[in-house]
């Protein structure tokens, strides 16, 4: 019974920088792609917020216009 574990904690230290190089790499794509899914999620805040500023800023020149205007 102990000789099967003691095989696999010996297996573990010989292959140790395999195993972390191994579970760097993982941690490194799962990084990676939770970096792309917020880029993505900020692009698109970005451009719904440059819609909404564009909005505001022709309603705010029609207004303008408006109160300019002598004959009104």
């Amino acid at each position: 019974m102990c000789k099967p574990f003691r095989d696999y904690l010996t297996l573990t230290r010989e292959y140790t920088r395999e195993i972390i190089t191994f579970g760097g790499f993982a941690l490194v794509c799962f990084v990676y792609s939770d970096f792309r899914q917020l880029a993505r999620d900020q692009a698109s805040t970005a451009a719904q917020t440059v819609e909404i500023l564009r909005a505001m800023d022709t309603r705010l020149s029609v207004i303008e216009h408006r109160t300019d205007s002598p004959g009104k």
